[in-house]
């Protein structure tokens, strides 16, 4: 068990990988013998996972489970599937229509997001959405690999970040 620093970064890395374990076992036919058998299991192992990783993941804490967190989060999964699949019809669109014009770019965006995991996180769900590529994250810029780079510029940080940006300012601030 770690000291008194990294006690809330072991609980949650032990309280998520748990959570995972059950989410990729659980099978709604299971007896209730194989259950409690992947309880157990996952227990063991979300413990054992926890002890050798919590040192790597030092701002990670049980305070993110705070119900308005999780609210933010939620929100930002919907969102984030939702954009993906706006996302990929665009693309659809344009590769079914090879006579629109493409203008492909590379952008600097700027975000207010503060903790480096936040930023990879918005970085990643950039590059998640077809169309953009995330390609270098420096401090709060962002270097983007757009297809359809828009004529002015001073927006393209509001069309590429959407509305990730905002609900994850919800589950870091």
């Amino acid at each position: 068990m770690p000291s008194n620093g990294g006690a809330s970064s072991y609980a949650f890395v032990s309280v998520v990988s748990f959570i995972t374990w059950l989410a990729l076992t659980f099978s709604p036919g299971m007896s209730l013998d194989a259950f409690v058998q992947e309880v157990m299991v996952g227990l063991i192992v979300a413990l054992v996972v926890a002890a050798l990783t919590y040192r790597y993941l030092p701002n990670a804490s049980v305070r993110y489970f705070h119900p308005k967190r999780l609210a933010y989060l939620f929100i930002y999964a919907i969102v984030f599937i939702w954009e993906m699949i706006k996302a990929n019809f665009n693309m659809a669109r344009i590769v079914l229509s090879p006579k629109l014009p493409l203008k492909p770019g590379i952008v600097r965006i700027t975000t207010d997001l503060e903790s480096d995991f936040s930023r990879l996180l918005l970085g990643n769900s950039i590059t998640l959405t077809p169309g953009t590529m995330t390609m270098e994250v420096k401090g709060n810029e962002l270097y983007i690999h757009w297809v359809q780079v828009c004529d002015d510029l001073s927006q393209a940080g509001d069309i590429i970040k959407g509305a990730f940006e905002k609900w994850l300012k919800g589950v870091f601030s």
